[in-house]
């Protein structure tokens, strides 16, 4: 048991209900089969980790940047403090390769940690973003534009103030956690699997 551990370091974030968040580490293991890796290597600033091409605005763009909150939080850079220090083997701060174009990524969001592999033939894909900007908005902006792309939310819920969106396209699912920062912003966490 000592050596399986979560795919996404939870190192300076805040914390969750520990049902909810052990369900979403759950999640996020079995979706992107994470091994135990003895290799972690840094994980890059916000400056460098854009300087890389790893942030969201790099995806293919979409309707979502015009119709997002603007939200006077989101003015500047992420706070270092809230990257992981160490990522585990296989992960990186960015958005898979594999991520699904019609799930929405927030706009100015930083990804912290990403990693996406193929299981049987079914891409799976997990991320963390990170953003400056208020819970409610960032929820709201996930409910809306998972609906507004074709996806059937089956879950849509708040709980001690995290937000759980669980949501289904064709053959292909999505999770969504947003956790609020203490301060300021949210942390999300996304798993998908098609």
């Amino acid at each position: 048991m000592t050596r399986i551990r979560s795919c996404f370091s939870r190192s300076n974030t805040p914390s969750v209900t520990p049902t909810l968040m052990a369900a979403f580490a759950a999640l996020a293991l079995a979706v992107v089969a994470c091994d135990s890796g003895t290799q972690e290597p840094a994980a890059p600033t916000p400056d460098t980790a854009e300087s890389a091409g790893a942030t969201p605005e790099a995806a293919p763009a979409d309707e979502s940047a015009a119709t997002a909150p603007a939200a006077a939080a989101r003015e500047g850079d992420i706070d270092s403090a809230r990257f992981p220090t160490e990522l585990p083997e296989g992960v990186t701060a960015a958005v898979p390769d594999n991520f699904p174009a019609d799930v929405p990524l927030y706009p100015g969001a930083q990804p912290a940690q990403g990693k996406g592999v193929e299981i049987e033939g079914s891409p799976q894909a997990a991320v963390q973003l990170l953003t400056n900007d208020a819970f409610p908005d960032v929820h709201k902006f996930y409910s809306e534009q998972l609906q507004s792309k074709g996806w059937t939310l089956s879950e849509d819920t708040v709980n001690e103030g995290a937000g759980l969106i669980q949501a289904s396209k064709d053959k292909c699912k999505a999770h969504v956690l947003v956790t609020p920062v203490e301060g300021s912003g949210c942390d999300i966490y996304i798993a998908t699997e098609c």
